[in-house]
């Protein structure tokens, strides 16, 4: 629950919701909000002050950092490709459901609070060993239907191209450190605060619509 909490709080910072400098709600209006304990919010927070973008001082609260985004290793390419050691097809389907975009969400995938979306998550493998966790969205009307295909058998690029005629044109990458909490930790089969590569990517069809 945490780890969806930071998440759910990870969106809001990547999209601006919150200034850089500005104080987070109060822990007792974000535990009512989220409808979780104290000790559960804090957890979460703990997880987005060690990566970086909070910061907590004592008696004050806890601020927006300086984005982390802005001043990491930026990456843009205009033919999609896929680099490093080739990944498995598929993979481990975590989660695979249709959402309405917050509208954080769907500021990033540039289309209006409460589209309908996919939400993918789902765990990679080289060689049938985990080495990358991974969230999507894409947008429903892009690929309607998608959980009738075998997504832990094929790859998703592959679907989209073969199945809904959609072709992936570029995309920008921020790249930057992190560790692993408790949800990555357990499915990539590390330890917690393992040092891992944390990659934001944006997938623009080859007619230039945000697709994932």
């Amino acid at each position: 629950l945490h780890h969806q909490i930071k998440e759910d709080l990870f969106l809001h910072l990547l999209s601006g919701h919150f200034a850089p400098g500005l104080a987070l709600p109060s822990e007792i209006a974000l535990c009512d909000h989220y409808g979780v304990s104290r000790g559960t919010l804090r957890r979460a927070i703990s997880d987005l002050v060690s990566d970086g973008y909070l910061e907590r001082y004592r008696g004050r609260g806890t601020f927006v950092s300086r984005s982390k985004l802005e001043s990491g290793v930026v990456g843009a390419y205009n033919r999609f490709h896929v680099v490093g050691p080739p990944l498995d097809p598929g993979g481990r389907i975590l989660l695979c459901r249709r959402i309405r975009a917050a509208k954080d969400i769907g500021a990033m995938l540039d289309v209006s609070a409460g589209t309908i979306l996919w939400m993918l998550e789902r765990v990679r493998f080289t060689d049938g060993k985990p080495v990358s966790l991974q969230t999507s969205f894409l947008p429903f009307e892009l690929c309607p239907g998608l959980t009738r295909h075998s997504l832990a058998e094929r790859h998703l690029i592959d679907v989209l191209r073969d199945v809904y005629g959609v072709h992936l044109g570029s995309a920008i990458e921020y790249v930057e450190p992190t560790v692993a909490d408790g949800h990555a930790a357990r499915h990539l089969g590390v330890r917690l605060r393992t040092p891992l590569f944390q990659i934001e990517r944006t997938t623009y069809t080859v007619g230039g619509v945000i697709a994932e």
